[in-house]
């Protein structure tokens, strides 16, 4: 299961990715934050899929030659899987309202990079 504190961190430093200003980055900035997920996730129940979406968008974010509408539409569906997943973590704590903002910069992201 994953560890409050460690998600916490985690949500913090996934927001601060997605927020960035994009032209100061590259797409490989947000793979070691994805790694982070990923390692989390494998050790979580009910996060295969999710962690299966975001080895994708990794693969992608490392490509020499990025699909943006293929990268659009998995960071699309990585949302979907977010907020379907935030319904698992139940109402106590702040950790499930942030994975719906988690959801909403993706779609966000998603949009931006569908749209280029």
């Amino acid at each position: 299961m994953l560890n409050h504190e460690k998600s916490t961190d985690l949500l913090d430093s996934t927001m601060g990715v997605l927020e960035a200003d994009v032209t100061n980055e590259t797409p490989q900035s947000g793979t070691g934050v994805i790694d982070q997920w990923l390692e989390q996730l494998r050790q979580t129940d009910n996060a295969t899929e999710i962690a299966d979406t975001l080895e994708r968008v990794k693969t992608q974010l490392k490509s020499d030659q990025i699909n943006a509408s293929e990268l659009s539409g998995l960071l699309q569906t990585l949302a979907t899987q977010t907020t379907e997943f935030s319904t698992l973590m139940g109402s106590e704590g702040d950790i499930a309202p942030r994975l719906e903002g988690l959801a909403s910069a993706l779609r966000s992201l998603a949009g931006q990079i569908g749209n280029e």
